[in-house]
């Protein structure tokens, strides 16, 4: 949030980007009212304006340049731009302020939005901000109220350190507190199951299962040069990149260096079972 409100305060334009159900919209709208707070914009005569991209009616008004010009923009679920065909750099320009120096603006959204800012199709040049996975010890803060450490144990072991999974194991928990936590786990694993499939149909690139099948294998977390080494590759890093803001993965540094680590274990249950690869 430090890194968005930074950026905006020098009128850089940001490229948000996670997989799905990691939090962008809690984001934006977080943002929003963050930066109302801070009185620098109403002295700038800024306003901030939030719009989302599943609206055709906000598609259509930012395509056009109707949208208030006198504003931080931030525009949610961009990648609607590009499956209704309206990816196109001239009209990108047009709503970000006729080709010209642009709004202020965020444009989030998944891996396809990502890789059209990326190429030379978009027209426009972003600062890249991945949103990833908690950290082990947000997961737990996240979890722990009014649940008991057994619960909480169950929880973590099991969603790992992904935002929407705990979310939905700590809602099942409270809800039914007397109920087994294995019955519970079940239940939420099917629930999740669409879910996890639209987490793997973003998996596109096959160096990217190859490391996802593999970390999820690998017991526990390892170094990502380990990593390459024993999948015969130069580096893992672009594939690792990936699969953690998809969400898939977690990321973190310690004393010995970076480490990766497949620690969502109802996902990694969920696609053993569904691929049929890992027995």
């Amino acid at each position: 949030m430090r890194n968005l409100v930074t950026r905006l305060h020098r009128q850089e334009s940001v490229l948000l980007y996670g997989g799905p159900k990691l939090g962008k919209t809690s984001l934006l709208l977080h943002l929003k009212w963050l930066l109302e707070q801070q009185r620098v914009l109403a002295s700038d005569g800024l306003t901030v304006q939030y719009g989302d991209c599943v609206e055709a009616e906000v598609r259509e008004r930012f395509l056009a340049g109707d949208l208030q010009r006198s504003s931080i923009l931030l525009l949610d679920n961009c990648d609607q731009l590009l499956q209704q065909g309206l990816g196109n750099g001239k009209r990108l320009a047009r709503g970000n302020g006729d080709g010209g120096p642009g709004r202020t603006m965020v444009w989030a959204g998944g891996r396809a939005w990502r890789e059209f800012i990326r190429s030379e199709r978009s027209g426009l040049t972003l600062a890249p901000v991945p949103l990833a996975i908690l950290l082990s010890g947000e997961a737990r803060a996240l979890v722990k109220p009014e649940l008991t450490t057994d619960q909480v144990d169950a929880i973590l072991s099991y969603g790992g350190t992904h935002p929407y999974v705990l979310k939905i194991l700590r809602a099942r928990m409270i809800a039914d507190p007397t109920t087994d936590p294995a019955h519970i786990i079940g239940a939420v694993q099917v629930r999740l199951a669409p879910f996890f499939l639209a987490c793997l149909e973003a998996v596109r690139e096959p160096v990217e299962r190859t490391l996802l099948d593999y970390l999820i294998r690998h017991p526990g977390p390892i170094n990502p040069r380990q990593a390459a080494q024993a999948l015969g590759l130069p580096t893992v890093k672009p594939a690792a990149d990936t699969l953690c803001y998809l969400g898939l993965i977690s990321r973190w540094n310690l004393n010995e260096g970076a480490m990766l680590h497949a620690s969502c274990r109802l996902f990694n249950d969920w696609y053993g079972a569904h691929t049929g690869q890992l027995g």
